[in-house]
Parts: structure tokens; sequence; C-alpha cells
């Protein structure tokens, strides 16, 4: 080890739970056999663990369209999107989505995490964030990186948010914004955004939301939770990924043309960084027009959430006498996310490992990332069947109730 590195205890506990065959973390992945399945360690097994809620990284449609793109502009710009990396992709791209959400215009960026950091420019002293605790940690990184004051507001709690806005900004004379995920990532939880923009705007201030996790997914026409919640007016800035319902990669920031022209300009993360590669932009273009144009997409995928959560929840209550959470929106309907809250140490470990043994890739958070515990999360998508579902609901609670003791 670097004599001039402080040694993390986590490097113990990663070490143990390779030696003992258990560490479910930088798995290779040899290969996508069909529709869900993924071949991971030697064993072939369906995908609860992927983000790809509409299964478009696979489709046929957007695999070529990224290797047209190759051949058409190389694989990458070879600079930033500010000095020579916009090419006529990039453009078509940021058009496009910029109609489709409904929005002025849009910026990409070559990752989701980059569009959020990019946001620190917007953060000066004249403001306060307003952030939910839950927040992913890019939009927290982004608050740090800026000049403005920050203040955590417990998960979904509206009044304590507006506490600590009265509190900090109102007192202090700043323009709050209130930063919040439109569904999280760990259960699918929504964020009740009408109320969080009538507490910002009644104060002169703004909303700003991630939407990785519900754009492409939520709302009617697929635009996310804003859509879903009838409240998109009321968003002041969009931020998103393409490597979730989109099938691709990178990242992008939807909002007015002033916001949008000063992070092109003062946006670091995306001003010094490369551009999105061409054959990224190619694939989230042919993806974003499928999720425009099918929308049976979406139904068929809220389908296998309703099924999925309608099996984990009519199940036997799980080890340690945790019931399994049922992760719904604003309007009751079930979300794809579940997460199953799982024992703590390597025994949460062994849980994932037996998964995956029995045939189901699935994606196991531990504390820090989920400060009350370790968490299973599953994610199902629309290329899931009704019987990979039933399988593995039926070994969920298989494993858990009799886990393995170590």
């Amino acid at each position: 080890m670097a004599t001039w590195m402080t040694r993390s205890p986590v490097l113990d506990v990663a070490t143990q739970a390779r030696t003992q065959g258990i560490y479910p973390y930088f798995k290779d992945v040899n290969g996508r056999p069909g529709p869900s399945q993924v071949v991971v360690d030697g064993t072939r097994a369906v995908d609860f663990a992927s983000s790809d809620y509409l299964g478009l990284a696979t489709d046929p449609r957007v695999t070529r369209a990224a290797a047209d793109g190759a051949a058409q502009w190389g694989t990458s710009c070879s600079g930033s999107q500010c000095i020579a990396g916009t090419f006529s992709v990039h453009r078509e791209l940021e058009e496009e989505l910029a109609d489709f959400l409904r929005r002025d215009a849009v910026l990409l960026t070559a990752t989701g995490y980059q569009a959020n950091l990019a946001l620190a420019c917007l953060f000066d002293q004249s403001h306060l964030v307003l952030a939910d605790r839950h927040n992913h940690a890019s939009l927290m990184d982004a608050v740090r990186l800026g000049r403005a004051g920050l203040r955590s507001f417990r998960h979904n709690d509206t009044a304590h948010a507006v506490r600590l806005l009265e509190e900090g900004a109102t007192a202090a004379g700043l323009i709050p914004l209130i930063v919040t995920e439109g569904a999280f990532s760990l259960g699918g939880a929504p964020a009740p955004l009408p109320l969080l923009a009538a507490a910002a705007h009644h104060r002169r201030g703004a909303l700003i939301v991630d939407g990785a996790h519900d754009i492409g997914v939520y709302g009617a026409g697929g635009r996310g939770m804003a859509e879903h919640l009838a409240c998109e007016a009321e968003v002041d800035v969009l931020t998103g990924t393409f490597s979730k319902a989109i099938g691709s990669v990178g990242g992008f920031i939807a909002g007015p043309h002033d916001v949008i022209a000063t992070l092109r300009h003062l946006g670091r993360a995306s001003v010094y960084a490369a551009a999105l590669p061409p054959p990224a932009a190619a694939a989230a273009l042919a993806a974003l027009r499928i999720v425009r144009s099918e929308p049976e997409r979406r139904e068929t995928l809220w389908r296998n959430a309703e099924h999925l959560h309608r099996r984990l929840a009519g199940g036997q209550t799980l080890s340690a006498g945790v019931p399994t959470p049922r992760a719904t929106t604003a309007a009751g309907q079930a979300g794809p996310v579940a997460t199953v809250p799982v024992p703590s140490g390597p025994e949460a470990m062994h849980i994932w490992r037996a998964l995956l043994d029995a045939g189901v890739y699935a994606a196991l958070f531990l504390p820090p990332s989920t400060p009350d515990g370790p968490l299973l999360r599953l994610s199902v998508t629309a290329s899931h069947t009704t019987s990979q579902i039933e399988d593995l609901t039926a070994l969920v609670h298989q494993v858990l109730s009799s886990p393995t003791r170590v």
C-alpha cells in the first residue's frame, strides 16, 4: 500500500469479501445473451441490477445508431464542446431533447454526474441551497463546489425545507434554491415537487430537479416526475442522464436560455471536459425518438412494476421482521425500483451471492451510501417477463427467510 495514504477500513472489508467470493462490486459482465440477461462470474442470470428501464440499451435500433455514429464522426470529439467538440449530432440531440422536455434549451455533458457538477456555477453568495438529504452524491458535490450556503432537509419533508428556508434564506435575505431528485434512486420515492416549487417561488427562488430515474419513465409522455405530478412549468432547471431509460450514456441540463448560456461558458464540469462521444450521442438520439414514439414501452414497464411490488408485498414478512416496502408515486403507482432491507455486515453480501448463484443479479448498497443499513435494490424493466419477475420474488422470499449466518 502507498505509504502516504491513510488506510481505510473499507479496504479490509473489501479484501475479506473477495477472499470469501461474496464481493458484490466491479463484477465483470461477460455477456448479454438475451433481453434482461447477463453472464456474471460465469453464471447466467436475470439482470435486476440495471436501470435500463425501457430496455433500450440493447435495442437493435439504438446499437445500430451508435455504430453508424462511430463510422460517421469517429469515437471521440477529442475536445470539449466549447472549443471543437460540438458536432451536428450534438446539436440535433440538444434541440430534440429541448423540444421533448418543453424547455428553452439543453446543454449536453459526457456523464450525468458532470451535468449536476456543472450546476455549481449557479450557486453563489446570494443563494442558499436547500437539498434533500437523500440527494445523489453529484448534486451534493455541486453544492460544495459552489459558493452558496447549504441546508439539508429531511427526505421529502417539505415542512422541514420551509422551516430551514425561513431560518436561513429569509432571515439573511438570500435567494433560496431547492435541489432534489424527481424519483429517488433508492426506492424510487417521488419528491413532492409541487410543494417544493411553491416554497421556492414564494420567496423568488427556484426549484432544480435531477430527473435521472424518472425522465423517460414517468408521465404520459415520458417527460418525468414533473409531468406525472402536473407541475412541469414549476420546475426551473432539469438535469438528467442518458444512462437509465434512454439506453446510452451522457448527461444534460435543460432550462431557460439564460441559464443554459451561463452554463455553456461557466459550467466548469462541461467547459473543461471532453464532449459526449458521437456514438453515445447518436444512440441517445435514436433512443429518445423511441421513447417519444412508443409509449407502450412505458405501459409494459408499469405492468411489470406493479407485478413486482404486488408479488413482494404478498409474501411473508422477511428476515428480522422487516416487511418489504412498496415504493409508490404520489398517485399511488408502484415504481420500477424496489428496495429490500437486508441484515448488516457480511451477511448482506452472502445474500447477494446466494441470489446470483440462483440466477438473479441484484444491486447491493451498503453504508455510508445507505445510512440506515444495507439495501438490496431490484430494478424492473420493460424487457422482463412475467415469469422472470415471479421467479425473482419467490427467490427473494426464500433467501431472506433463511439467510446465511456468518
